[in-house]
């Protein structure tokens, strides 16, 4: 009997986070599309250095995914939504460096194709994204 109490609860909780990891996900994917589309659009049409229009792109798509992970994530009712806010552009900063070197890397030194190469980047911030946000600035 306690046996199966202790495993409802694992798989409830397992359960809930695969599910807030879905969730997480389908922002981060609205946020990539933002990031990707802002990256081709700055580079192409408007023709600015791939590095600064994924500058730009990614501070858009951090707005956006800032927003989506706080109301429909996280649910977070967290009243300091300014305390809130500055952890998640830290992450975001963080998360920015991390994409913007391995941009570049994969750019310059490896030769891949720029938006290959961000979509390379993306999937490896959407990882660090998750579990820093979800301990530190929607917990």
């Amino acid at each position: 009997m306690l046996k199966e109490i202790i495993v409802k609860i694992i798989q409830e909780k397992i359960s809930a986070q695969i599910k807030q990891f879905f969730l997480y996900c389908i922002g981060g994917g609205f946020a990539f599309i933002i990031d990707v589309g802002g990256l081709y659009v700055f580079t192409e049409y408007l023709k600015i250095w791939y590095i600064f229009s994924a500058t730009l792109s990614f501070i858009l798509a951090a707005i956006f995914n800032y927003l989506f992970q706080r109301f429909i994530t996280f649910k977070s009712v967290d009243k300091n939504i300014s305390r809130q806010f500055i952890l998640f552009v830290i992450v975001a900063a963080i998360g920015l460096l991390i994409n913007n070197t391995l941009l570049y890397l994969l750019v310059e030194l490896a030769g891949i194709w720029y938006i290959f190469a961000k979509v390379l980047t993306a999937a490896i911030v959407l990882v660090w994204n998750f579990f820093v946000n979800k301990k530190f600035t929607f917990k």
